[in-house]
């Protein structure tokens, strides 16, 4: 192993985080065979708490190497030879779209950070690459300072989501998804339990060891018996560069995310829970992100509750389509009906 390419993706993360990309974490390890390191670089964003490294490889977004393809970046960047962290910087950027520059409170990732600048203080050569885990590896000592060494750096801190702050508060790299959460509570004056989880709502299993992961929903109302979807681009366009890649369950990521959409708007209502999807066309929108303004934001928000309120039995609320499992073609009746009112926008 002889290429540049694992500490320019090393230092690339300390550079983001510099220019204030705080969300940025990576999991560094080496494969079943021993024969080469790995990583995958994610958005603390997408954290799943099932999971103690937060599941990175099924994030929406992430990027991955692996020493067993020299200098080709995340499946099929080919990187050249003298490749630069600046350049492996703007290519995670690139893959990661909704990775965006935050204060230190938003992603509540700033322990990481500094824990991040002492460690890449301490990998200066190849043969110093961190490694968080591997088969027979006791990680209760913290990661492994070059695979074998037996020099050990401590483990990083663990992921504590900051508090939802007030949509007016709300900062401009916050993610769309957060922003449509808290203008919810702001309308329902109740806070919301995020990234919930129920024991009836479970993916595929996963190929290498049969297990079904939980799917977590958005936002969930328990005193209302409300959970709220927000849908992004990805769930009514494709996005080739992410849905085609193969997931633990060996489906494309692209159809295994409209079967789980369809699975929680046939599972949600069966279990006396509605389900509000809030997607991005209900606002003004550039590109799939929300053009803020929180006046307005909030009466459409406010609109589309009152909508879900209005239901005296759970079933799906939406303006858009969701997808239906074919076994559930059924329930088309039961879906509530759309309710357009468009915002005034021209900058669709």
């Amino acid at each position: 192993m002889d290429t540049q390419l694992p500490l320019r993706i090393m230092e690339a993360v300390g550079l983001l985080h510099r220019l204030g990309y705080l969300g940025l974490r990576i999991l560094p390890g080496i494969n079943a065979s021993g024969t080469a390191w790995r990583i995958v670089i994610h958005n603390v964003t997408e954290w799943n708490p099932e999971d103690k490294f937060g599941d990175p490889f099924n994030s929406e977004e992430s990027c991955v190497y692996s020493t067993a393809g020299a200098n080709v970046f995340n499946n099929d960047v080919q990187m050249p030879e003298d490749v630069s962290r600046v350049s492996v910087a703007e290519a995670l950027l690139e893959a990661m779209p909704s990775l965006q520059r935050s204060t230190p409170g938003e992603t509540g990732n700033l322990d990481y950070v500094r824990w991040y600048a002492q460690l890449l203080s301490q990998v200066t050569r190849l043969d110093e690459l961190p490694v968080a885990y591997a088969d027979y590896f006791d990680d209760s000592e913290g990661w492994e300072l070059g695979w074998g060494s037996n020099r050990r750096f401590p483990a990083p801190p663990s992921y504590r989501p900051e508090p939802a702050v007030p949509p007016a508060l709300a900062k401009p790299g916050q993610r769309d998804e957060y922003y449509v959460l808290e203008l919810c509570a702001e309308v329902l004056g109740m806070p919301f339990s995020g990234q919930q989880t129920f024991d009836w709502l479970l993916g595929d299993p996963s190929l290498k060891n049969g297990k079904r992961k939980a799917l977590p929903v958005d936002g969930y109302f328990e005193e209302l018996g409300l959970v709220v979807e927000y849908h992004e681009r990805q769930h009514s366009e494709s996005v080739p560069f992410f849905d085609n890649k193969v997931t633990s369950t060996g489906m494309l990521r692209g159809p295994q995310r409209t079967s789980y959409d369809a699975r929680k708007a046939a599972l949600i209502p069966q279990h006396g829970l509605t389900l509000l999807v809030i997607d991005y066309r209900d606002f003004c929108h550039k590109k799939g992100k929300i053009v803020r303004d929180a006046p307005r934001d909030r009466q459409i928000v406010a609109a589309l509750l009152a909508r879900a309120a209005e239901r005296t039995e759970p079933r799906v609320v939406t303006n858009f389509p969701v997808p239906l499992a074919e076994t559930d073609a059924e329930r088309l009746s039961r879906q509530a009906p759309p309710f357009r009112s468009a915002p005034a926008c021209s900058t669709r």
